[in-house]
């Protein structure tokens, strides 16, 4: 049975996360793993993102790149829906591959 999700219109939207994402840290320390549902579609996700720099962000900081890393400064990392369902409404010239929600998940 394929995993739960809602085919919402697209639309960028900062959204509080889902439930308790788990975030774990590569055994080299270079890597963050974030696993959980987004908050908005309901998709099950997993995003990596690589440990170090401030990291560009989207929506109330435009999206611009591939290259997100945690915040050093909140202590946060951002994830993005990459559900890859096509959303009605998905500006075509969008790097995104999911429904536009985005969430900041505390690094523990």
């Amino acid at each position: 049975m394929p995993p739960a999700h809602d085919l919402t219109p697209f639309r960028e939207q900062e959204l509080a996360p889902a439930g308790s994402p788990a975030v774990v840290r590569s055994a080299d320390g270079r890597w963050y793993t974030v696993t959980g549902p987004c908050p908005n579609c309901h998709a099950s996700s997993v995003f990596r993102v690589a440990y170090g720099l401030l990291g560009p962000h989207k929506g109330r900081r435009r999206f611009l790149g591939r290259g997100n890393t945690p915040d050093k400064l909140t202590g946060s990392i951002l994830v993005y829906c990459q559900c890859g369902f096509p959303h009605p409404e998905r500006p075509a010239e969008s790097p995104d591959t999911g429904c536009g929600a985005f969430w900041d998940v505390p690094v523990p």
